[in-house]
């Protein structure tokens, strides 16, 4: 059972990250991003989406930008449009 259902705080990190729209439709597609509750603004002007993932996801589809992964039929055409969540790169896409 979660914190917040046990009427605790959720103190689990999330990540504001501001992509370009292209980027984020690559995601959906790919079904990384499965529902819209990621989701949170559309910049019409710079064409990007902020979206928010909490640590526990970001850590869920950084298995996927593993070496190890790449080579895996299955799941290795993730690889690349993980990267983004990988510790060392994710502050790149946290502004806006």
């Amino acid at each position: 059972m979660s914190d917040t259902m046990l009427g605790l705080p959720d103190t689990e990190k999330e990540y504001t990250l501001t992509i370009p729209r292209p980027q984020y439709d690559r995601l959906q597609r790919a079904e990384i991003l499965k529902v819209d509750s990621y989701f949170r603004q559309y910049d019409p002007e710079k064409d990007t989406i902020k979206f928010v993932v909490t640590e526990r996801q970001r850590t869920s589809f950084a298995k996927y930008a593993t070496e190890e992964n790449r080579e895996n039929k299955k799941t290795g055409s993730l690889y690349w449009i993980t990267q983004m969540f990988l510790e060392e790169n994710i502050n790149t896409y946290m502004k806006g």
